[in-house]
Formats: structure tokens, C-alpha cells, sequence
């Protein structure tokens, strides 16, 4: 089973994903905010982070750049409601694998997870 880090600083975001993903057979993990997610991205044992690119302190785009450094390899899935197309451009430079906006199609997000975790596969073995 693949385990995924939900980083957002909106409580019923966070409630909402690790529901949805869940009943859908995903393990999550979470982080309230991108201080926390990188810590958890630090500690290891995720194969996958779902990360909002709007947080207060750390954004998303920041701890995306932080969370590449401690794991290059890591697949990162960004998703926003309010960023600007140069947030979003920026999360890609950096080595997002997508970006996707709320409110978010769970199908077109449990997609986007196999589609992600199975390239990286590919490209690993």
C-alpha cells in the first residue's frame, strides 16, 4: 500500500482528503502545514506528497523546494485554490508532478496518484 502525505492548512481540507482517500484504499498521513510537512518528509517512509501551494509561514512552494532537497525522488502532486499561474509555473520548475485546483475531482485526483506512482516505477526500475 502506498502512503500519502496530505500537507494544507485547512482542517476540512485535510478531513475531506484523508476520507476520501482512504475509503478509496490509500494510506494517508498529514501535515497541517509546510514546516510540519517538510519534518515529515525528513523523517522518510512517504511515497507520495499531496501539498497545497497557499499556507501561511511556509507555503507550499517553499516546502516543495525544501522537501526536493531532503528527497529529489520524491513524487510531489501540488493542488490550489488561489495561486497564480506563476505559483503554479514555479512548482513545476521545481519538479512538481502536477498541479491541480480545488475543489478537487477525487477521480481525477486517485488518477493523477496511480498515473504519478507508476511512472516513478517505471523510471526506477
Amino acid at each position: 500500500m502506498h502512503r500519502i502525505l496530505i500537507v494544507d492548512d485547512e482542517q476540512d481540507v485535510l478531513d475531506h482528503l484523508e476520507g476520501e482517500l482512504g475509503r478509496s484504499g490509500w494510506e494517508t498521513g498529514r501535515a497541517e502545514n509546510g514546516v510540519e510537512g517538510v519534518l515529515k518528509v525528513l523523517e522518510g517512509g512517504w511515497d507520495i506528497v499531496l501539498m497545497d501551494i497557499r499556507m501561511p509561514h511556509l507555503n507550499g512552494v517553499n516546502a516543495l523546494r525544501l522537501m526536493k532537497r531532503i528527497a529529489p525522488s520524491l513524487p510531489v502532486i501540488m493542488f490550489t485554490g488561489q495561486a497564480g499561474q506563476g505559483d503554479m509555473l514555479e512548482t513545476s520548475r521545481l519538479g512538481a508532478y502536477a498541479c491541480l485546483l480545488k475543489p478537487i475531482d477525487l477521480d481525477r485526483l486517485i488518477g493523477t496518484l496511480e498515473t504519478c506512482l507508476s511512472v516513478g516505477v517505471t523510471q526506477a526500475g
